[in-house]
């Protein structure tokens, strides 16, 4: 009797019922159909049919490549949410916007140079200041080599507090021939260098030492890393692929708790989208670097109803059904306040 039909008798003697797969080796057989190439495929599709484009923002948490911010309370352990250097994650610089490469100088930058000015803990964060006999002075950062090979258009932003504008300034410039010539920071985006290194400094000056000091904190600027596809839209006209990911929402869920004041109503909106190596080339297919990390975690909305709004993702949770192959995930979200911490992201 052949083993095939000695398996279908075993089968009727349990009841006539198979149970699992009858190959020898299920994986291989999986693995021989491309059956994950085809899921990982299926749900490419789908996202870029009816997937909403979301720009991305992650948390830096890792001590031994971001410096600890000033703001970190240590009788706590935690920090000021409210801060421009680290947006309450106490690792400068904070968030760090996925799909872009991101340099900075801040106050507290290791191989920082400083001429007449000094750096000041009476706030929440680090700042930088004139030192008390200074009427003009600088923090100078050390280069940064950069290879914006796309030739995207760079994007920069400075933190800066002046306590008396009418008498005293702060400049901030960057330079990418090691400091030789400077150009504000402003226009880097109009110059949008391709290759080389960057450098950044801040000039603060006042008319007297009776005026306050000026106050530096911190400049961040980046460049797209990642090129925009050839698949268009057909609603918004522009590129499916780029600088960001996809993501389809289902249902809303709404739910009412019992309360002594009455029946509150609770929300959760929840997305779903793949693994990032379907949005960027240089993740590795089953690697960890697919998954989405929390807990500090900002999207936004660039398509559809909710285009431009902030939420802060709740919870999120991943599928990985054929052993690293494939990976899906959702998380839920809430709207964040424009008004709170997290609409200073930049």
């Amino acid at each position: 009797m052949s083993g095939a039909w000695s398996n279908r008798l075993g089968c009727q003697g349990l009841g006539g019922n198979a149970v699992g797969s009858w190959a020898r080796e299920p994986l291989q057989r999986i693995i021989a159909d491309q059956t994950p190439q085809k899921e990982t495929a299926l749900l490419r599709d789908q996202l870029r049919i009816g997937g909403l484009r979301l720009e991305l923002w992650l948390g830096v948490d890792d001590s031994t490549v971001h410096p600890k911010c000033a703001c970190y309370k240590e009788s706590f352990q935690q920090a000021d949410r409210k801060c421009s250097s680290c947006h309450g994650t106490g690792y400068v610089p904070g968030y760090l916007k996925w799909g872009y490469d991101t340099h900075w100088m801040s106050a507290t930058d290791a191989g920082n140079t400083f001429a007449n000015t000094e750096v000041t803990s009476t706030f929440k964060s680090s700042k930088v200041q004139l030192t008390g006999t200074a009427l003009t002075g600088t923090i100078e950062s050390t280069d940064f080599v950069f290879d914006n090979a796309l030739a995207s258009g760079w994007e920069a932003e400075s933190k800066v507090f002046i306590r008396d504008e009418t008498n005293s300034s702060i400049t901030v410039e960057y330079s990418v021939d090691a400091g030789a010539t400077w150009s504000p920071v402003s226009g880097l985006s109009a110059a949008s260098p391709a290759t080389g290194s960057i450098r950044f400094r801040a000039t603060l000056t006042r008319v007297s030492l009776a005026i306050r000091s000026p106050l530096f904190e911190i400049v961040r600027a980046r460049y797209s890393r990642i090129p925009l596809g050839k698949f268009i839209n057909d609603y918004t006209g522009g590129p499916v692929d780029g600088p960001w990911i996809l993501a389809i929402n289902g249902y809303p869920d709404q739910q009412y708790i019992k309360s002594e004041h009455g029946d509150a109503p609770q929300g959760s909106t929840t997305f779903w989208t793949g693994g990032m190596s379907q949005f960027d080339p240089l993740v590795t297919v089953g690697s960890d670097d697919e998954l989405i990390h929390g807990p500090n975690i900002l999207v936004q909305f660039m398509d559809g109803a909710l285009a431009g709004k902030r939420y802060r993702p709740t919870s999120w949770k991943q599928a990985d059904p054929f052993a690293y192959k494939i990976v899906s995930q959702d998380f839920q979200v809430r709207v964040s306040d424009p008004a709170g911490p997290y609409g200073s992201v930049w």
